[in-house]
């Protein structure tokens, strides 16, 4: 039920499952199925039934377009796929983890958060959120730069920007094709071992990647500097904003986890003027989706933790409506669909 409704509030308009009958025999006879080999006298077969009805009372979604949220966060395949490869700087790159990282801290905030490639159209969000970016062809560069221009904020980090579509270097200083837009320039990789770590002002550490930072634009701000890191001076930037007109460019030199980047993602929240979603009793708890119909707004809430988020209509009252599809409560395996009416 809960995945179910969570793609349902991203933009399904159907629900498919493979496969219906579990087989008696052959190679995929224990192959899980809807109507298990313990028959339509079971659990599963009962919450089958159950997602069937709950699908049937949400039919008024069907068809609506997804409301795009302000944030996203860019999951590149060509740059998954070239970190992937040997004899890079360093062999425990975690692209999809890094992604991750970023989502969950920005849900955490209580925003709503889509998950876009990099050949989607980036205009329109507010914020633009793509650690290693590595594979940067020169349109892709052009279009950062121009959402930048138009407004948006755009956060990118180590080892982004540095080849182009063919895997050739970008010759020059890193991050390549990036530099100008971030004012920044980068001479070296400084790869952290393994139980390595770098310690930044405020606090923050930094894990898998330092890098030496020069700011090389005068509207250049240092948001952290590195305070022990192996080979690297004290005081050397680590993270840096620029401001291009409305909008900025940030980029960060290590991998930040926990609270160091639950702190940094807050701090350029609030430089970009971006609200929570979600009303404070909800944030970091919930995974919001909202998908815009003729007359309400359809918002689907999927609990992200262990914690009973109480019934299904004190949770729609936060949201300043009380008609629901979906589970009775928002338990911790749990989602509803919200009808939010518009005025």
């Amino acid at each position: 039920m809960r995945d179910s409704l969570t793609h349902l509030g991203h933009g399904a308009d159907a629900i498919c499952f493979f496969q219906w009958r579990a087989s008696r025999a052959g190679a995929e006879k224990y192959h899980a199925a809807l109507l298990p080999h313990a028959g339509e006298d079971s659990r599963l077969f009962r919450d089958v039934v159950a997602l069937g009805k709950s699908l049937e009372d949400l039919a008024e979604v069907t068809g609506s377009p997804a409301l795009p949220a302000r944030a996203a966060v860019v999951f590149d395949y060509e740059s998954w796929w070239s970190l992937t490869q040997e004899f890079l700087p360093h062999t425990r790159l975690d692209y999809r983890g890094q992604a991750l990282d970023w989502y969950r801290a920005l849900v955490a905030a209580g925003l709503r958060v889509d998950v876009v490639t990099a050949r989607n159209d980036l205009e329109g969000y507010d914020l633009v959120v793509a650690p290693l970016l590595h594979v940067m062809p020169a349109d892709l560069a052009e279009r950062l730069c121009a959402i930048v221009a138009g407004g948006s904020h755009l956060v990118t980090t180590y080892f982004s920007g540095t080849v182009d579509e063919h895997d050739h270097v970008i010759l020059g200083g890193y991050p390549g094709a990036l530099r100008e837009l971030l004012g920044i320039r980068v001479e070296e990789f400084g790869p952290l071992l393994d139980g390595d770590h770098a310690t930044l002002s405020g606090g923050a550490i930094g894990r898998m990647w330092t890098e030496r930072v020069d700011t090389v634009d005068p509207d250049v701000r240092v948001l952290r500097r590195y305070e022990r890191a192996r080979g690297i001076e004290p005081g050397t930037p680590a993270v840096t904003r620029r401001t291009v007109g409305a909008g900025s460019a940030t980029y960060v030199s290590t991998r930040l986890e926990g609270e160091g980047l639950a702190g940094l993602v807050e701090e350029l929240l609030a430089e970009a003027g971006i609200e929570p979603d979600l009303p404070e009793s909800l944030r970091g708890q919930a995974i919001a989706s909202v998908r815009r119909g003729d007359a309400a707004d359809y918002w689907t809430l999927t609990n992200r933790g262990n914690r009973d988020l109480g019934t299904a209509v004190d949770v729609a009252g936060m949201l300043g409506e009380t008609v629901l599809r979906g589970a009775e409560s928002l338990g911790a395996s749990d989602a509803v669909v919200v009808r939010v009416p518009r005025g």
